[in-house]
């Protein structure tokens, strides 16, 4: 028993080192969260053991279809040449595909954008720009996130079925066999890794009960961390009225010129 116990504890130390590595060196709360679950992994001798993630990522898109109408807090680190970018805000989704993304945080303060349902994108920057309203092409490089996600795929549909794309190109994936308690106050989760040409290329938490990301880690190609994403406060179910998917104030056109430059040094700025 005493070299199995040995056996236990050093492959849970290996998998404490290869995680801390893994998380954003700015997420220290993180990182403590894990070492505490692993530390009660290593107690009860509880090993993560993962299994192919391909059915798990079925089940993910099946949670994700029955969402009909849902709200929840965003926060997004992007780690770019040693320096941190943060964006914060709120996301609601309403069926058939409608969305409102509003920038809380020092990324973009102030701006709202929202999909309606004539599949265009009317946004405005914050600021002075409030009332300065485009519409613009869903796939408009102006409505991408920090590290470069289209807003118009940011949705938990859209993140499923991305998974289920990566799966079809041939990523690797594979989940944790039982949830881990991340601690905290955290709900248990299961860890879904993605590997591309051999290496750990994005790294999802997915709540345990409701199969939905809670936490998402991508990598660049050398491996290193790239950004991380943290959902909180989802609230499903609820009530939302067409009106919250709607943007008054006169519409700019995009394409002229001044119009064009205002915007572009707002962003630079």
């Amino acid at each position: 028993m005493t070299g199995v116990r040995a056996i236990i504890m050093g492959a849970t130390a290996a998998l404490f080192a290869f995680l801390c590595h893994c998380l954003p060196a700015t997420a220290g709360e993180d990182a403590a969260a894990v070492a505490l679950n692993l530390g009660r992994l290593a107690e009860s001798k509880i090993t993560a053991d993962k299994v192919d993630g391909r059915e798990f990522i079925e089940r993910m898109n099946k949670a994700a279809d029955d969402m009909d109408c849902y709200s929840f807090d965003y926060t997004m680190k992007v780690f770019k040449d040693k320096k941190t970018i943060v964006e914060r805000g709120d996301f609601y989704y309403k069926e058939p595909g409608l969305i409102r993304l509003e920038e809380k945080g020092p990324y973009k303060k102030g701006a709202v954008a929202i999909l309606g349902r004539n599949g265009k994108v009317r946004a405005h920057l914050g600021g002075g720009l409030k009332l300065f309203v485009v519409e613009l092409d869903p796939e408009s490089g102006l409505l991408r996130s920090a590290n470069g996600h289209p807003m118009v795929q940011s949705d938990l549909k859209s993140l499923a079925r991305a998974l289920r794309a990566f799966v079809k190109q041939g990523v690797k994936t594979h989940v944790t066999k039982v949830p881990i308690d991340l601690g905290a106050g955290s709900s248990s989760v299961h860890i879904l890794d993605l590997h591309k040409s051999g290496k750990l290329w994005k790294r999802v938490a997915v709540d345990s009960s409701s199969l939905l990301p809670v936490k998402w880690w991508d990598y660049n190609d050398e491996g290193g961390l790239h950004s991380f994403a943290t959902w909180e406060k989802l609230v499903t179910n609820r009530t939302l009225s067409d009106q919250l998917f709607t943007m008054k104030g006169d519409v700019k056109n995009i394409k002229d010129k001044q119009v064009s430059q205002t915007i572009k040094k707002e962003i630079q700025d």
